[in-house]
């Protein structure tokens, strides 16, 4: 056979495994046999600068938020809250902060962000009154509560975990916008 046609009918091998969705055994191979990957999958096919794996139904690449790795920055003790008052914006992106107290305070009319982020507080995690505050992809950890919102407050959460309760108060809301765990 020549080395076309050993080329052809790999790639042919490759493509019937595709169409079997990855999940599906390659021309030859039977169920249990083939290289294993490092990930726990099965090699289908290898080559220079490729090399497709078959996994299992649900162990993807895809992990719950509990699983998510929010960040790898290093640890900050703060002894002091964070104050965020008036029309102002703030972004905390990439932190790993813990707080003796409560941690985050965002007052009227402030716009905060929180993402790629772990916030610990003995006290209150975030407390928010007529602000804004946008929380994604970071875990959110309160001894009291994680959130606290009052006098109008827009909470908006998207692929985080919670720990502790999250309360609100008169016109406040808290928007679950999904993939969120509340612990």
């Amino acid at each position: 056979m020549s080395l076309l046609s050993k080329r052809a009918s790999k790639a042919v091998t490759v493509l019937a495994a595709l169409g079997l969705g990855l999940a599906g055994l390659a021309v030859g191979q039977s169920a249990g046999t083939g290289p294993q990957a490092s990930g726990g999958g099965r090699v289908i096919a290898k080559g220079p600068g490729y090399s497709i794996v078959a996994t299992s139904p649900g162990a993807g690449s895809q992990a719950s938020a509990a699983e998510t790795k929010v960040t790898d920055a290093p640890l900050e003790v703060l002894r002091q809250p964070i104050v965020c008052q008036g029309q102002r914006v703030l972004n905390i992106d990439d932190r790993d902060i813990r707080f003796d107290g409560n941690a985050i305070t965002a007052a009227d009319g402030c716009e905060l962000h929180i993402t790629n982020s772990r916030i610990s507080a003995g006290g209150i995690a975030i407390r928010a009154r007529n602000a804004s505050v946008h929380i994604e992809n970071s875990e959110i950890d309160g001894h009291k509560a994680a959130i606290d919102a009052t006098r109008g407050a827009q909470i908006y959460a998207e692929a985080s975990t919670f720990r502790g309760a999250a309360r609100r108060l008169g016109r406040a809301a808290i928007h679950d916008l999904g993939n969120n765990n509340w612990l």
